[in-house]
């Protein structure tokens, strides 16, 4: 099957823009699975690969993926040099990629350095994870340059944006046991929203090798600050890594902060008249749900902090003997600066648990509140209710006496009635009575009955009508 198929395949409800390129949303991963074509695929092996944990198949597919891309707004700067002599290039080409990276002539004996920074956050949408869009011909070039096989991997992995690759550390020694290079490699987020970052880092005895993918802005501007006033500190191993764990934390402690901001606009608030509850508790929830998430992410962190002290350790021991050979700088100790950035660092982690539980004592608040504001509004029904009742009773009362004053009539309003038709006559000689008095019965009695009848026959209607209609007022 021909590599172009897979090359071209392009994400559901994609449009392109004006520039030629997949204008979706990064977070949407392509709906193949083609990689598995690419597992018989032969591929170059070294000595130091390591196809236990490296997949060749998924980089293979990767690049197949991305031979169309452009790679537009994707910046490339490169710092290389020897000893204080170190040289910035800045948005380089890929041309120029490959030229830098040609063997140069050993005219010193001077450390000589190399850092690639490969920046993809200006990139507003991309058909990977992550926010990445490299061209696999500089992919190609910086893996000649000794770009870990894990990173490319992890880039093109749909679950790398939240399944971290988890950190490397590797020591290669020769035959006689002596160490030959020593190499780190891990991935981070110097905050949310942000993309997903990376770094390797190669150190042989005379040349130091770095990989920077999505550099923090920040750390980049400390960076050159620290080039431009003295370059020699470059060659200080783990300077690199720690000046972009201080620039993390600080990222996390603004998400923190933030938050935290928030928290205490809530906690001010204790009058329960101007809140509304339902908004109010969806918004807590959220914060709720953003402190588990930063104290998860603060955790990360920390191990990352703890593998960073751990691998300067194992460094500095493995030279041993070998440590001036090598250059190692020993006017400070990069220990100290690991070991005050995982105090901080936990200093984070107590206080996002602390936050948290503040988060679910204030929901818990608002729970009680609306509570008592329910109460009091059922309290206030029931003193309507009572009232209501109240007058109902002296209504009632009302009606009883105006029936009895009915009742008190009634008999002789009846035979009133009944002795003022024409049936009965009053002489001189006494009450006549017609003979033809059944009359009135024979009118009264049947138009009574009527009248019960249509009274009865409404009733009756009516009652078999809201009989029909209650469920249909129910299912409403």
């Amino acid at each position: 099957m021909p590599l172009s198929k897979y090359a071209n395949v392009q994400p559901r409800n994609s449009r392109i823009d004006r520039r030629g390129r997949p204008n979706i949303d990064w977070q949407y991963w392509p709906d193949t699975t083609s990689q598995q074509h690419f597992a018989k695929r032969v591929h170059d092996l070294d000595t130091r690969s390591r196809p236990d944990i490296e997949d060749d198949a998924l980089i293979a597919w990767g690049l197949a993926q991305g031979d169309d891309t452009q790679g537009f707004d994707t910046l490339i700067d490169v710092l290389y040099g020897a000893g204080p002599h170190l040289n910035w290039r800045d948005n380089v080409s890929d041309d120029e990629l490959e030229h830098i990276m040609l063997p140069q002539p050993a005219d010193t004996k001077d450390r000589s350095i190399r850092m690639y920074f490969v920046n993809t956050l200006d990139l507003n949408k991309s058909w990977m994870p992550g926010n990445f869009e490299i061209r696999p011909r500089t992919i190609r070039a910086l893996r000649k340059a000794g770009l870990s096989k894990t990173v490319v991997a992890n880039i093109y992995s749909k679950q790398g944006y939240w399944a971290k690759m988890g950190n490397q550390r590797f020591l290669h020694h020769n035959d006689k046991g002596d160490l030959i290079s020593f190499e780190i490699c891990y991935q981070y987020r110097c905050g949310w929203d942000t993309g997903v970052s990376f770094i390797h880092f190669v150190r042989t005895q005379s040349h130091s090798t770095y990989f920077c993918i999505n550099y923090p802005a920040h750390g980049m501007t400390r960076l050159r600050t620290i080039v431009k006033s003295n370059p020699s500190l470059l060659h200080r191993d783990f300077l690199l890594d720690a000046l972009v764990a201080d620039d993390s934390l600080k990222q996390w402690q603004h998400e923190i902060g933030n938050r935290r901001d928030v928290l205490q606009q809530f906690e001010r608030q204790y009058d329960d008249e101007a809140t509304d509850f339902k908004v109010s508790t969806i918004q807590l929830h959220r914060l709720a749900r953003h402190w588990i998430t930063l104290g998860q992410d603060s955790q990360d962190f920390y191990a990352q902090l703890s593998f960073l002290r751990e691998s300067y350790v194992m460094y500095k021991k493995a030279l041993g003997a070998e440590a001036a050979p090598w250059g190692f700088d020993k006017t400070a100790d990069m220990y100290e600066s690991f070991d005050m950035l995982l105090s901080q660092c936990d200093t984070c982690i107590r206080w996002t648990n602390v936050y948290n539980e503040r988060t679910s004592l204030r929901i818990n608040l608002l729970f009680h509140l609306a509570n008592q504001r329910e109460s009091k509004t059922n309290t206030q029904i029931a003193t309507s209710t009572a009232e209501v009742a109240r007058q109902a009773q002296r209504d009632s009362a009302s009606m009883i006496t105006i029936a009895a004053l009915t009742i008190l009539f009634l008999p002789g309003t009846f035979i009133s009635a009944i002795l003022s038709t024409t049936f009965f006559d009053y002489g001189d000689d006494g009450l006549h009575v017609s003979t033809r008095w059944w009359i009135l019965l024979a009118t009264t009695i049947p138009l009574t009955i009527a009248v019960f009848a249509v009274w009865l026959g409404w009733r009756y209607v009516r009652l078999r009508k809201q009989q029909g209609e209650a469920p249909i007022k129910l299912a409403l």
